[in-house]
C-alpha cells in the first residue's frame, strides 16, 4: 500500500508540473511579427502529434513543398524552424552564427545519456571546453588535404579490400559482410589516429564499444522522438518509475558512452607510461603539458578524442556503405569511374592520394561528391537553437527556437540539382570533362559545403570523412566489380536516427581479373602504419 501511495503521489506531482509548464509556454508574451508558415497546430499540444517519429527529413521536405523553404511548427510551446534550402540555412546559421550557434538542451541525449559534455551538444559561447576541443580538432585536421592522414588511410583501406577479397574466397556471394568490414576500417582508422591503437582483425573490443555507443547517440538525439526533450522536467523521474521506458534506457546508454570515453584513453595513457605510445591525438594533447594535466583538462582531452570517433567513424561507415549501394543501383556510373581509374593506374598499382592531388580522376571526384549529396549522412542535421529573438524575411524567429537544417531536403532542391533523386556524378563536371555543365560556373553547389552542417557547428571531422570516402571508392573500384545479387532490383531504404545508414542489402563482389587479384594478394597483412606528423600551419599551443 505504501508503494502504491508513493507512486500515486509522484504521478500527481508530475502531472501538476507538466500542466504548469504547458500553461507558461502557452500564455507567455509573443513577438507581434508573424511566425513562418507551417501546418496548423492543435490547441496546447501544437504540432506535437504531427511530428514524425522516424525519417523526419522526408516529412520536413513535404512541409517545405507545401509551405516554403522556411517552415514553423511547435510542440508543447517549443518553436521549431525547419530550413529546406541552402540559402535559408546559410543566411541564418552561417551569416548569423552569433545567434544560431548554440545547441538545444536535449535531456535524453544530453543530461540523461551523458552527451551534454560532447562537442556536438556543448554550448559554444563562453565555454572553455568547447574552445579546447575545437582547437584540438584544428590542430589535428589542418587543411582539407590533411596529408598527415594519407599513409594510415591508405594502409587501412588496403586491409579493408583484403578483407573483402577473403570474403569472396570464402564464397560470400551476397555481400553480407560488407557492413562489418566497413565498420572495421572506420574503427581502425579513428582508433589509430585518436589513440595510436592497432585494431584487431576480428571482434576488437574497442570497435564494439564505439559501435554501440554511437548507435545509442544517434537514437537518443533524434529530434521529435523523446517526450522528455519537450518537457524537460520529466528528466527528474527516477529509473524505477513505471510506464516510462526512457529513464532505464538512458542509464544503459550512459554506461556505453562512459566506456567509449574512458577505455581507449586509459589504454593510450598506459602505452605512454611504458614509453611505447605511437603518434596519436591523445599523445599529442597530453604531450602539450609540461606536467600531468588537471582532472578537468584530462576530461577535455578524453572528450576531444571521443568526439573524433563520434564525428568521424559513423559518418564514414554511412557514406562508404552508400557508395556500395549506389554502385549496385547505377552500374553505368561504376563502369565510367572504373574506366577512368584504369587509364591512370593501368592495373599496375592501387590508387593513392597523390592521384587525387594531381587531379587525375575528375569523374571519381564527382562520384564521391554525388555520394554525399545523394545519401547525406546526417539527413536532418543536428538542431541549432537561437540565443535571442531574430527576424528573417518579415517573420519572427523566437529566442530558444530549435532550428533544423534539413540537409536531405537541401540535397533534393530541384532549383539547384536537376533530377535530384537520381545518382548522377555528371552534374559536377563540365561538358569538356564529359559532364552536364557548360562552364565551371554552371556546376551546382558542392555538397561538401552543406552536408557537414553550417557555421560554428560545422563537423570538424569533415576532411577526414571526405578522404575516407574517396580512398575507399578508388581502391574498391580498382580491383572489384560490384553487381546486384542475382540481378535483384534494390529499393533504397535507410535506418532511422540522427546518423543514418543504408539498410542491409545484397550484392555480389567479384575480382576484376588476374592483375587485380595479384594487387590484393600483395597487401601485407602484418604492416601497421600510424599517423604522420601533424602540419604546424594554423595551430596553437593547446596547453595555453
Amino acid at each position: 500500500m505504501l508503494i502504491v501511495n508513493v507512486l500515486d503521489a509522484v504521478s500527481v506531482w508530475s502531472l501538476w508540473l507538466i500542466g504548469i509548464f504547458l500553461l507558461y509556454r502557452l500564455f507567455r508574451r509573443e513577438n507581434p511579427l508573424p511566425l513562418p508558415p507551417g501546418p496548423v497546430p492543435d490547441f496546447i499540444l501544437g504540432n506535437l502529434l504531427h511530428l514524425p517519429k522516424s525519417h523526419e527529413w522526408r516529412t520536413y521536405l513535404e512541409w517545405g513543398k507545401a509551405y516554403g523553404d522556411v517552415v514553423h511548427v511547435s510542440a508543447l510551446g517549443r518553436h521549431i524552424i525547419v530550413l529546406n534550402s541552402h540559402k535559408a540555412a546559410f543566411d541564418l546559421l552561417e551569416k548569423r552564427s552569433a545567434i544560431y550557434s548554440e545547441r538545444p538542451t536535449l535531456p535524453m541525449g544530453g543530461e540523461l545519456r551523458g552527451f551534454d559534455q560532447s562537442l556536438v551538444l556543448l554550448p559554444c559561447i563562453g565555454n572553455s571546453r568547447f574552445r579546447f576541443i575545437r582547437k584540438a580538432f584544428r590542430h589535428l585536421m589542418g587543411s582539407r588535404s590533411s596529408s598527415h592522414f594519407w599513409s594510415v588511410e591508405e594502409q587501412v583501406t588496403k586491409r579493408f579490400i583484403s578483407k573483402l577479397y577473403s570474403d569472396i574466397q570464402n564464397r560470400d556471394t551476397t555481400g553480407a559482410n560488407i557492413p562489418e568490414r566497413i565498420r572495421w576500417a572506420a574503427g581502425a582508422l579513428i582508433l589509430r589516429i585518436g589513440y595510436g591503437y592497432p585494431v584487431e582483425d576480428q571482434n576488437d573490443p574497442f570497435v564494439a564499444v564505439a559501435d554501440v555507443a554511437m548507435d545509442a547517440f544517434s537514437k537518443s538525439t533524434e529530434p521529435g522522438v523523446w517526450l522528455v526533450d519537450f518537457v524537460p522536467i520529466l528528466k527528474h523521474i527516477p529509473p524505477w518509475f513505471p510506464f516510462l521506458s526512457f529513464p532505464q534506457t538512458a542509464v544503459k546508454w550512459k554506461q556505453m558512452l562512459d566506456d567509449l570515453i574512458n577505455k581507449p584513453h586509459d589504454w593510450a595513457v598506459e602505452q605512454m607510461a611504458k614509453g611505447v605510445a605511437q603518434p596519436s591525438l591523445t599523445k599529442t594533447l597530453l604531450d602539450n603539458f609540461d606536467k600531468a594535466p588537471t582532472r578537468s583538462i584530462e576530461d577535455d582531452i578524453k572528450l576531444s578524442t571521443a568526439a573524433l570517433y563520434a564525428r568521424g567513424s559513423d559518418t564514414t561507415v554511412s557514406s562508404t556503405y552508400s557508395f556500395f549501394l549506389a554502385m549496385v543501383m547505377y552500374p553505368e556510373a561504376q563502369a565510367r569511374a572504373r574506366k577512368e581509374i584504369d587509364v591512370v593506374l593501368r592495373n599496375e598499382r592501387l590508387p593513392s592520394f597523390l592521384d587525387r592531388q594531381a587531379g587525375k580522376m575528375p569523374y571519381l571526384e564527382a562520384l564521391c561528391k554525388e555520394v554525399l549529396r545523394w545519401a547525406p549522412v546526417v539527413p536532418a542535421g543536428i538542431p541549432h537553437v537561437t540565443r535571442k529573438d531574430d527576424q528573417y524575411r518579415g517573420w519572427q524567429i523566437p529566442a530558444g527556437s530549435l532550428v533544423i537544417s534539413n540537409i536531405w531536403g537541401i540535397s533534393r532542391d530541384d532549383k539547384v540539382y536537376q533530377d535530384p533523386y537520381t545518382f548522377r556524378p555528371e552534374r559536377f563536371l563540365t561538358k569538356v570533362q564529359g559532364g552536364d555543365c557548360e562552364t565551371e560556373d554552371d556546376i551546382p553547389l558542392d555538397p561538401f559545403s552543406f552536408c557537414f552542417g553550417y557555421g560554428r557547428r560545422i563537423c570538424p571531422g569533415r576532411n577526414l570523412a571526405e578522404l575516407s570516402t574517396w580512398i575507399s571508392a578508388a581502391m574498391t573500384l580498382s580491383v572489384f566489380n560490384i553487381q546486384p545479387h542475382n540481378n535483384e532490383t534494390l529499393k533504397v531504404e535507410y535506418t532511422r536516427g540522427v546518423i543514418t545508414h543504408p539498410e542491409p542489402f545484397k550484392c555480389c563482389l567479384t575480382v576484376r581479373g588476374p592483375k587485380a587479384e595479384a594487387l590484393v594478394r600483395s597487401i601485407a597483412a602484418d604492416t601497421t602504419v600510424y599517423m604522420g606528423d601533424i602540419a604546424e600551419d594554423g595551430t596553437d599551443h593547446l596547453g595555453s
